[in-house]
């Protein structure tokens, strides 16, 4: 029996890599597919701990990477420009050791998260099929319904509400028109076009994109038609055993877990500071601050009688042992409260964790507040502890577990293995 070889391409940020990761897992198993992962080696160990075949990208340009990926504060239109800018320097990077590796090795299919644009870009070029998994589903350009990225547009109650949203609609195109021809020479190896002939974008796969995530919760509507939603996969993919944190010395407290993801340096101080004010004001709960830094040996200082401090905690095991999350709007500890059933508090601080808020408090699945607004957050975390009726949330906890993951993906390799023209 022939092996179908699938190449996957994730950037070694955990909001990506381990989406991609958990939806593929359960394939290592299957003895009709041969999978090799292309991803950082910062994240090199965890995933031969799954059971990855790993070739890492971007070997001599990890110190590059991070400061990249990891900005110094909120972004904007300049600073988005330049991290797009010198993110395309390392795209190229990758795309030349997967020209050389591609000729030599060709794959099957090929597997790229939305942001690693090489995947695609190379894929498309060598004529190779590929699909594109998305973590954020409504970064994607829609023919309707809130324009992501516009500090959390939700769903339009007004005529004036929906103009603008088509205003911001058409202003996203107009924006990538003019990034694109600024970056024209950066970009012409790829023969690169924004849009193809069903005026849809390029950096994602006109074959399959497959949206980690759950249609109930999504306010836009007019996605592409290879378009799928295989359901929500942010767990962690580190070992819990490596995260030891006893959590029963805090039985008679309301367990309240506090996260700002991974990539967000700059807003720590502020989450410790938020945090000691909730503390204080809360005696009967205790806080467990997660800093993020994955992949370190495991520390735990107490800051205060009701506040621990820890470097890292694996969301997939922890988040089910708590009452409360307040965090920062990302995918993954998004959807996990979700899984588990735990009411959150969102603060959100970049990127799409705005679009998440809105879509989380739409849902009645959330509370949201400014992040460095101590009383609307003291008064929104009363709010959350007093709400009895959080049913919507656990009708969404339960609509998480109907999603068919591996029967969609598998579909989508064999379907674009017999008929990528279509």
């Amino acid at each position: 029996m022939r092996k179908i070889k699938i190449d996957v391409v994730v950037v070694p940020l955990s909001g990506h890599l381990f989406p991609t990761l958990n939806l593929l897992a359960p394939l290592l198993k299957d003895p009709l597919y041969e999978i090799r992962l292309f991803t950082g080696p910062q994240r090199k160990a965890v995933a031969e701990e799954m059971g990855f075949r790993v070739i890492p990208i971007l070997e001599n340009c990890v110190d590059e990477f991070e400061r990249v990926a990891n900005n110094e504060g909120q972004l904007n239109l300049i600073s988005a420009y330049r991290q797009l800018s010198a993110s395309l320097d390392l795209i190229n990077v990758v795309s030349d050791q997967l020209v050389q590796e591609w000729q030599e090795n060709r794959p099957d299919i090929v597997i790229a998260d939305f942001i690693t644009l090489s995947g695609g870009l190379v894929a498309e070029q060598l004529n190779i099929p590929w699909i594109t998994t998305m973590a954020t589903q409504f970064a994607i350009e829609t023919t309707d319904g809130p324009p992501c990225f516009f500090g959390g547009m939700g769903s339009p109650k007004t005529s004036f509400q929906s103009v603008q949203q088509w205003l911001g609609r058409k202003g996203t195109r107009l924006g990538k028109r003019i990034v694109t021809f600024l970056l024209r020479g950066r970009l012409k190896r790829y023969d690169f076009k924004l849009y193809n002939k069903k005026n849809q974008e390029t950096i994602y796969s006109p074959y399959s994109i497959l949206g980690i995530g759950m249609k109930e919760l999504e306010l836009k509507s007019g996605f592409p038609e290879h378009y799928l939603w295989v359901g929500p996969f942010g767990s962690s993919i580190e070992r819990a055993e490596n995260y030891p944190l006893d959590l029963s010395p805090y039985a008679g407290y309301k367990k309240i877990l506090v996260s700002c993801g991974t990539q967000l340096a700059w807003a720590k101080d502020n989450l410790l500071y938020q945090t000691q004010q909730l503390a204080e004001v809360h005696p009967d709960c205790h806080f467990f601050v997660t800093l993020g830094f994955g992949g370190q040996d495991f520390r735990c200082e107490e800051l205060m009688d009701n506040v621990s401090v820890v470097s890292y905690l694996p969301y997939k095991e922890y988040i089910p042992q708590m009452d409360y999350v307040i965090h920062h709007g990302g995918a993954g500890i998004f959807y996990q409260c979700i899984i588990y059933g735990k009411p959150a508090l969102i603060l959100p601080h970049d990127y799409d964790q705005y679009d998440y808020a809105v879509r989380g408090l739409e849902a009645g699945i959330a509370l949201t507040a400014k992040r460095e607004d101590t009383e609307a957050i003291g008064r929104a975390f009363d709010e959350l502890l007093d709400r009895d009726d959080w049913s919507d949330l656990n009708k969404l906890s339960r609509a998480a577990q109907i999603y068919q993951p591996t029967e969609i993906l598998k579909s989508e390799i064999h379907r674009l293995l017999g008929d990528k023209e279509k």
